[in-house]
């Protein structure tokens, strides 16, 4: 989404005349990791030039794939291409309230699915759009499902690390233990291999891979990587069997065919990544490698039936699809900033989809069009199973446990709405324009939170054509696309027209730079803790707190410390929008000024409609005029004298003899503290026998300097 702003002089005439316009978290996201859902911020842009301007009508512009799918997608999908259209159309299928997560679905003969749930471990059937209670394992999920020969179900749970087989009866599963896997508390995914009869299951926390006998439940070692769990599996079309681990993230390779079938083999190595989901088909392998904040936590490994602890994700991962060819070649296909994916899918064309765990989103790509789309949206934030190759097609959810059937065709009610656009301070809506293919209607409403609740305005009426919005003023706004007369039609873009209102520059701590030390030299090694020299120039400087980003022009007056009446630092003609200004007053008499910053965005805005602010300094010092030393005399060797500045204080005294280093003393009070200070000094380096040459420096607080000198003799002793 950009946002462009308007100057009057462009918009014309026409700116004028009208208002401007539960107890599991992330599955598949880690071992029992919690999600949480990523704020996704708003980009600011503003169009440069001299005279654009916060009150300047501005526009929300969006016309591309990523502003399209930070809305809500409901029966529509974002393309690739920069465009919203309608999309698959989707039921919802509720589970038992006490359901919390959807976590793994397996496809059954007939028509039927079989769904794995937490936090209650129970399976349930799917069959005809109704919902059964197939099976109870007794532990906290069924994080792993597999169908076997002759309808057989194979369930993996945690934390007991268990594999069970469900048989299907009339009316539930007669179920048994078939192996309790040695080491193993989570069971994350399960493949059987019909050709070599072997049930392969997946684990946590020591992350290996077994190979388990249906028929007797022996369980074997097929991997034992370097990981912690192993979360994923996939078996493509040639035996091989694919596994994917967690940090570090890897894939390897058991069996298939060649010569390196007999042992493992890495395929892709991801070291920071988690390998949340694998797919194969036809030699080709899709890898889902997500990036969290933090690693992994494990689950607990007692089974009291309690709930798992856990620790809690900051935030939801990042998350990339790669595509690895048969020749070996990776190439990444897909990546999202602030969701991760948490299941995957291969059609027959190629196509493939992906589930996410923070947002509730399947990702349809099309790597071989280089193409892909947000394909659905549903309320739910995590998207945990998916079974969408055959008829019926359905996936499972969390974060409030749902299954949903999906249908390709075109949906009868299809919306597309956008996020909460920012206009950051209160603001006039202006006209609603779009570019569509198709028959489109729009709605709007306005509030001021930032997440649309009950305090919003209601949707206003359908627009069937641009113009002007009809929702109240405030800062936030959203507009909502219909597709329903025209499911096929195609939004191409959208411009919301604003006016914010004007807000005031403030200006604070007015003060002079101070000047750089002097650095010491070799010949007056003293030089370095001498003050700093204050030219006539003054260097200002203020801070500006300037919310809407105005132009803003500074005046700048100044008036003796005593008085009342502001004297102009600049001409009218001067025109200053920095925040800093090189005054010159070596035309005015040493003493204490006050100046004060006139603020004014005018150059922003309309006549009548440009704000102001005033701000002034604590006094500032001018002093122009060194100090003099007067009065010079000897007296029975000592130098006597007095230091003497206009404006005071003397704060250095030095003296040198013949011309040589120069030494601080101090006055006659001993304290550094007055505009004049008399000095009674008994100077060394005088031994030798004639007249020497004492010189007296003396530096205000300014770091002027004034000097004199005297000749004082000494006799023979």
């Amino acid at each position: 989404m950009r946002q462009h702003r308007r100057s009057y002089e462009q918009r014309g005439s026409d700116a004028a005349a009208q208002p401007a316009a539960g107890a599991l978290g992330s599955a598949r996201g880690g071992a029992l990791a919690a999600v949480l859902v990523a704020a996704c911020a708003l980009a600011w842009w503003a169009a440069p030039g001299p005279r654009a301007s916060a009150v300047s009508t501005r526009s929300f512009v969006l016309d591309d794939a990523e502003s399209f799918a930070k809305g809500e997608l409901d029966g529509t999908m974002a393309d690739s291409r920069g465009f919203v259209t309608g999309s698959a159309s989707t039921t919802k299928i509720a589970l038992p309230d006490d359901v919390a997560l959807a976590y793994s679905l397996v496809r059954g003969p007939g028509g039927r699915f079989y769904v794995g749930t937490g936090n209650d471990g129970r399976v349930y059937a799917l069959h005809q759009g109704k919902v059964s209670l197939f099976a109870e394992t007794g532990q906290l999920l069924v994080a792993a499902l597999a169908m076997g020969p002759k309808g057989v179900v194979y369930a993996g749970t945690l934390p007991d690390g268990t594999v069970r087989e469900l048989t299907p009866r009339a009316d539930k599963a007669a179920e048994r233990v078939l192996t309790k896997l040695p080491g193993a508390e989570d069971v994350w995914s399960l493949v059987y291999d019909a050709r070599a009869r072997a049930l392969f299951a997946a684990t946590g926390p020591e992350g290996k891979v077994f190979r388990i006998d249906p028929r007797t439940g022996e369980a074997k070692v097929a991997l034992d990587s370097d990981s912690t769990h192993v979360m994923s599996l996939a078996l493509g079309s040639d035996g091989t069997l694919y596994a994917g681990t967690s940090a570090p993230g890897r894939v390897y390779a058991l069996g298939g065919r060649g010569e390196s079938a007999t042992r493992p083999r890495v395929v892709a190595d991801y070291p920071d990544d988690e390998v949340t989901a694998l797919a194969a088909r036809d030699g080709v392998l899709i890898v889902a490698a997500n990036h969290f904040p933090e690693p992994p936590p494990t689950s607990d490994s007692s089974s009291d039936g309690g709930k798992v602890e856990q620790a809690q994700r900051p935030g939801p991962g990042e998350g990339t699809l790669y595509r690895i060819l048969p020749d070996g070649r990776a190439e990444a296909i897909l990546s999202i900033d602030d969701d991760h994916f948490t299941a995957v899918q291969i059609a027959q064309d190629g196509v493939v989809y992906a589930a996410t765990g923070a947002k509730g989103r399947i990702e349809r790509v099309d790597p071989g069009a280089h193409l892909s789309a947000t394909w659905v949206d549903v309320d739910e934030r995590q998207i945990l199973s998916l079974g969408l190759l055959g008829d019926p097609a359905i996936f499972g959810t969390g974060d409030g446990a749902a299954l949903y059937r999906v249908r390709i065709e075109k949906p009868t009610s299809a919306r597309w709405t956008s996020e909460a656009l920012d206009a950051k301070f209160d603001a006039r809506w202006g006209r609603l324009a779009w570019r569509a293919e198709g028959k489109v209607a729009f709605r709007t409403r306005s509030g001021n939170t930032k997440s649309p609740d009950e305090f919003w305005s209601p949707w206003s009426k359908p627009m069937d054509a641009p113009g002007l919005v009809q929702s109240p003023r405030g800062r936030y706004v959203q507009v909502q696309a219909d597709f329903s007369r025209d499911p096929s039609a195609k939004l191409l873009g959208v411009e919301l027209f604003y006016l914010p209102q004007n807000q005031r520059a403030v200006v604070t701590d007015i003060h002079v730079k101070p000047p750089k030390k002097p650095s010491a030299s070799k010949s007056d090694d003293a030089t370095a803790d001498a003050p700093p020299a204050q030219g006539a120039t003054l260097d200002l400087v203020w801070n500006v707190d300037n919310p809407d980003g105005d132009t803003v022009r500074y005046r700048l007056r100044f008036r003796g410390e005593r008085e009342d009446r502001f004297r102009p630092i600049l001409r009218d003609s001067e025109i200053l929008t920095e925040p800093k200004y090189a005054w010159d007053t070596s035309g005015l008499p040493d003493g204490w000024y006050i100046v004060q910053v006139d603020a004014s965005d005018e150059l922003s805005n309309p006549h009548g409609l440009e704000l102001h602010t005033f701000a002034q300094s604590e006094p500032i010092r001018v002093d122009n005029t060194p100090p003099s030393v007067v009065d010079l005399s000897v007296r029975r060797g000592h130098v006597l004298g007095r230091a003497v500045d206009r404006l005071g204080p003397v704060a250095r005294l030095q003296y040198a003899v013949d011309g040589g280093d120069w030494h601080d003393f101090f006055p006659v009070d001993g304290l550094l503290d007055s505009a004049s200070e008399r000095f009674d000094l008994e100077p060394r380096g005088v031994d030798a026998p004639g007249p020497h040459i004492v010189s007296i420096r003396a530096t205000d607080a300014a770091g002027h300097v004034g000097a004199g000198d005297v000749t004082l003799e000494t006799s023979r002793r």
